[in-house]
């Protein structure tokens, strides 16, 4: 009966030390460690778990030096697979001061956790190593020391300048290569004008009488049949074609036309697409309509 009652204490001393179940229904001896699954033998009793830490660190940079998920992190890991977590802080030091020039080296190097579990309370503990490293709300704060590699920094800073060398020196050849295409484009577009205009003069110097002679007998049309014909100006589209020197122009009149001078509306007329070759200074009618005003007596 003694002993029965013994137990009972024990029990519950036991158990007025550990945290409120978890949604495992596992109790565990720390807030930051969690029990998000377990495995059951045939009388009920845990053979497994799967355990997570939920833990944050300060300076936050110290956590790049861990792999969560293999320090159980940010997954939870299985205690028949690993019972015992180590962090090494310092494991990339050396490499990280020959690689960057500066490296934190931080205290303590490691910490170690070690899982179990007590299917008489139902509950699941972890042991830190060292002691009080980490606080009741899951924060390890690391004291750290930061340490130089003149030798490094200074062959990193002489690559920098290199590297903004050479990076001046293409900015500058592309400005270079941009401000030419820039030239070039404007060259080549004054170019086009410039043909553009010879091509619609040749057109006026070759074809100019027939047009005008069209829209001339088309007044008088309007006139014996006491309309009124206004011509206002005519329009010239130049279009280049494939061959080097050939022009496509279509050719049309705004005029203004009605019944009498008080009701007059504007009006187009074509005056024929025409195709104008600068090299052989031709001009060929290329529709209808053009070849209509070419063949006009």
């Amino acid at each position: 009966m003694k002993k029965t009652w013994l137990s009972a204490i024990l029990i519950l001393c036991l158990g007025a030390c550990y945290t409120p179940l978890n949604n495992s229904g596992v109790a565990t001896t720390k807030p930051w460690l969690e029990v998000s699954g377990k495995k059951l033998d045939f009388d009920g009793k845990q053979y497994d778990s799967c355990y997570q830490f939920n833990i944050h660190f300060w300076p936050p940079e110290a956590v790049e030096q861990i792999d969560l998920q293999k320090s159980c992190i940010s997954a939870c890991c299985w205690r028949s697979d690993q019972d015992e977590v180590t962090l090494d802080f310092n494991k990339n030091f050396e490499r990280d001061l020959a690689y960057y020039g500066r490296a934190k080296k931080y205290s303590p190097d490691k910490i170690t956790f070690k899982v179990t579990h007590s299917n008489l309370v139902n509950t699941t503990k972890v042991t830190v190593t060292p002691r009080g490293v980490i606080k009741n709300n899951g924060l390890v704060k690391l004291s750290y020391k930061e340490y130089e590699n003149p030798s490094r920094l200074a062959q990193l800073e002489a690559m920098s300048r290199q590297l903004q060398t050479r990076r001046n020196a293409y900015l500058n050849e592309q400005r270079q290569q941009q401000d030419e295409a820039a030239r070039n484009s404007k060259k080549k577009n004054k170019e086009e004008q410039s043909a553009e205009a010879r091509a619609k003069a040749l057109l006026v110097r070759k074809a100019g009488t027939k047009i005008d002679t069209y829209f001339y007998e088309m007044n008088k049309t309007y006139t014996r049949q006491g309309a009124v014909f206004m011509l206002s100006e005519r329009i010239l589209n130049t279009s280049p074609l494939n061959t080097q020197g050939d022009y496509s122009i279509s050719c049309h009149a705004q005029a203004r036309t009605g019944i009498n001078s008080k009701k007059l509306k504007a009006s187009s007329f074509s005056c024929g697409t025409w195709r104008v070759s600068l090299q052989d200074e031709t001009v060929l009618p290329d529709d209808r309509k053009a070849l209509q005003i070419m063949q006009q007596q």
